[in-house]
C-alpha cells in the first residue's frame, strides 16, 4: 500500500475542508517519519513501509476520524485535538541507534597480511598475485585500510555496545533480568540471562576500548529468550527491532546490517525448515558490496519478502553441507548462485529431488518463503518448483 492509499482509506468517511486538513495532517505525519526512517539508514522504499506499520491500519484511523467528525461541537474540538496528538507522538517516536563495531576478529582474521616467513613460503605465483594486490593499495597500510572498509560495509555480524541496548531496553520497559557485568580491559565478559532466578545460557561480549560488544546474531538470540515481547524487525537495510515500545536502530551508514544475515543467523540456530532429514547447512553472508546476480529466479509474493534458499553446489564439490543464504525479493525475483559445475541450476521441490541432482552433480535450488514477523517464532513454508521461474540472464 502506497502512502496516499493510505491516506485514501483513512480518510473515507469524511468530506470537503474536513477531509483535506485531515489528510494534509496524515501526510505530514507520514512525511516525517519517512525522513526519520532515512536518518536512521533506510532506502526510501523501506521508509515509507516502515512508516506506514508505524501508523497502523488506516481503517482503525477512518473510524476515529468519522467518530470526530460526527461528534458534538465541543467533544469533536477534544477528539481532534487528541488525534493530532496521537499522529505527532507516532511521528516523532524515538529510535534509539546503537553504536556498531566491526568485530575485531573478522578484522584479525582477514586483514592480516602474512609475516616475511609466511610469505617466503608461498609459491611464487601466489607472491605475485599478492604483491601485486599490496601494490594497487599503495602498500600494505592501504591494503588493511581497504579490507577494515570492506567488511565493514558487508552488511554482516557486527557488533552492537551492550550499553546502547541495555539502556534503550530500559528506556523502553523492558525487562530482560539481572545482567551481570564482569567487565575488564583485557577479557571478553558474559552476559547472562536470569530466568525466576536461575541463570539461562550464557552469550559472550566482547571488550573494545573498554566498552562491552555483543555480536547482532548473540543479541537476537539473548532477548528471543530474555524478552519476552514480540521482535519485530522493520526495513532491510540498518533495520529497527521493535520490542513493546522499545525501537532499536541496529547498524549504522558507517557500519551497516541486513536483515536477511540476522534472518539468517536465526536459521543456523536451530530452525529446520520441517524437512524430514535436514541436510547440514553453512551459510553465505548477504552483501550490499555482492557483484550483480548473474541468474535470478521469480518468486511469488511481495518486494521485501525473505526468502531462504538452498543450493548443493557445496556437496557437488564432494563437501558435506548445503548452502544457505536470505534473500528479499526485489522487482519480482531473488538472486541465486551460479557455478561453472552447472550453470543453470534445477529448481527442485523435495529433499529427495535435491540429493539427486547432487549424485548427477547438477546444480540444483529449493526456496522456503521465511515468514520473520516475529524473530522468536520463525517459520518456513516451502515453494514448490512449478511456482518458482527462472529468468534469463540479465533479466
Amino acid at each position: 500500500m502506497t502512502r496516499e492509499q493510505f491516506i485514501r482509506h483513512a480518510t473515507r468517511g469524511l468530506w470537503g475542508q474536513k477531509k483535506r486538513d485531515a489528510a494534509l495532517e496524515l501526510r505530514g505525519a507520514i512525511e516525517d517519519k519517512i525522513y526519520r526512517h532515512g536518518l536512521c539508514g533506510m532506502d526510501s522504499a523501506d521508509a515509507e513501509r516502515a512508516a506506514l506499520r508505524d501508523l497502523g491500519s488506516p481503517h482503525a484511523i477512518a473510524r476515529d476520524l468519522s467518530r470526530v467528525h460526527t461528534a458534538p461541537n465541543a467533544l469533536r474540538a477534544t477528539l481532534l485535538l487528541g488525534m493530532v496528538g496521537l499522529l505527532g507522538v507516532q511521528a516523532v517516536a524515538e529510535i534509539t541507534p546503537i553504536r556498531t563495531v566491526i568485530n575485531p576478529e573478522e578484522i584479525r582474521t582477514q586483514c592480516t597480511l602474512p609475516s616475511d616467513t609466511e610469505f617466503r613460503a608461498m609459491s611464487p605465483a601466489d607472491q605475485v598475485r599478492l604483491q601485486k594486490v599490496i601494490t594497487e593499495h599503495g602498500g600494505r597500510a592501504g591494503y588493511v585500510a581497504a579490507c577494515r572498509q570492506e567488511i565493514a560495509q558487508s552488511g554482516g555480524f557486527h557488533m552492537l555496545r551492550v550499553k546502547d541496548v541495555l539502556g534503550a531496553l530500559k528506556a523502553g520497559g523492558i525487562d530482560v533480568g539481572d545482567q551481570t557485568d564482569f567487565t575488564s580491559t583485557t577479557s571478553t565478559t558474559p552476559l547472562i540471562v536470569y530466568v525466576n532466578q536461575t541463570p539461562g545460557p550464557l552469550y559472550q561480549t566482547t571488550d573494545i576500548g573498554g566498552e562491552r560488544y555483543i555480536g547482532s546474531g548473540d543479541l537476537i538470540a539473548f532477548l528471543r529468550l530474555a524478552a519476552n515481547r514480540p521482535l519485530h524487525l522493520n526495513g532491510l537495510r540498518n533495520p529497527i527491532l521493535q520490542i513493546g515500545t522499545a525501537k532499536i536502530q541496529l547498524g549504522t551508514a558507517d557500519v551497516p546490517l541486513l536483515t536477511t544475515n540476522l534472518v539468517g543467523g536465526i536459521i543456523l540456530r536451530g530452525s529446520n525448515f520441517n524437512l524430514p532429514r535436514p541436510p547440514e547447512l553453512v551459510y553465505g553472508l548477504d552483501s550490499p558490496r555482492l557483484p550483480a546476480a548473474k541468474m535470478r529466479l521469480a518468486v511469488p509474493g511481495q518486494d521485501g519478502d525473505l526468502y531462504a534458499v538452498i543450493q548443493n553446489f557445496e556437496r557437488v564439490k564432494g563437501r558435506s553441507a548445503e548452502w544457505l543464504m536470505v534473500r528479499a525479493r526485489q522487482d519480482g525475483a531473488i538472486p541465486i548462485a551460479v557455478t561453472t559445475v552447472s550453470p543453470t541450476p534445477r529448481v527442485v521441490t523435495t529433499l529427495a529431488q535435491l540429493n539427486a541432482s547432487t549424485a548427477r552433480r547438477e546444480n540444483a535450488v529449493m526456496v522456503y518463503r521465511v515468514n520473520a514477523t516475529d524473530l522468536r517464532n520463525v517459520s518456513f513454508a516451502q515453494l514448490p518448483a512449478e511456482q518458482l521461474h527462472l529468468l534469463p540472464r540479465g533479466k
